[in-house]
């Protein structure tokens, strides 16, 4: 486990160039070009998002477990000019007292947490009334049955060699089900991925 989590910390960037520039570098810009106040990311990983952060944001904390993550994060949180920290803190448990946020950024994340439920249940408490959670996810292709059967089929090896990574979960339906208003959600492909992680929801949900 320890060599998978060094694997992973030291090649996601190299592995999600590609994506990143086809598509995701424009959705998290455009995910997180007008957030303010204080802000929360869980799985925070090697910092990517730090780029898009706009000066609005008043304090960021950075909430990311892994320790191979982590030491990636410090590196690249040493050039941002906001306020942040950094916390080596669960999703299913974050160490925060209630309403504590205004935002919640989760980017590619509710797909290899635990207990994406609790996470969201989380992410919930410790959003401000009228909270805003900031996403981008990967989900199952339950509206093209071809793509799903093989997320189906490729997901047993898939969750071992990629950090516990699901591919058919249905994470809107979970976001609504743990109280998110996800009507400004939408399903989107993901150029530059391959076919079976394509499949996506971005968006600005709001705690109801």
């Amino acid at each position: 486990m320890g060599l998978l989590s060094w694997g992973m910390a030291t090649f996601y960037d190299a592995v999600m160039r590609k994506a990143e520039s086809s598509s995701l570098g424009a959705w998290r810009e455009e995910l997180l070009k007008n957030i303010t106040g204080e802000v929360l990311e869980i799985g925070a990983g090697t910092g990517v998002n730090l780029n898009y952060y706009p000066d609005t944001v008043t304090s960021l904390t950075l909430s990311e477990p892994d320790q191979q993550m982590r030491r990636q994060l410090t590196k690249k949180s040493a050039e941002t000019k906001l306020p942040h920290q950094i916390v080596a803190a669960a999703a299913e448990k974050l160490p925060f007292p209630d309403q504590s946020f205004d935002v919640a950024v989760v980017t590619l994340v509710l797909c290899s947490v635990e207990h994406p439920e609790r996470c969201l249940d989380e992410l919930h408490r410790v959003l401000k009334p009228g909270g805003k959670l900031a996403v981008i996810e990967h989900v199952g292709a339950a509206e093209q049955q071809n793509v799903y059967k093989w997320q189906k089929r490729i997901e047993p090896f898939w969750k071992r060699c990629a950090g516990n990574c699901h591919l058919t979960r249905d994470t809107l339906t979970t976001m609504q089900d743990n109280g998110f208003n996800c009507d400004n959600m939408q399903r989107d492909s993901m150029r530059g991925a391959t076919f079976f992680v394509a499949p996506t929801i971005r968006g600005i949900a709001e705690k109801s």
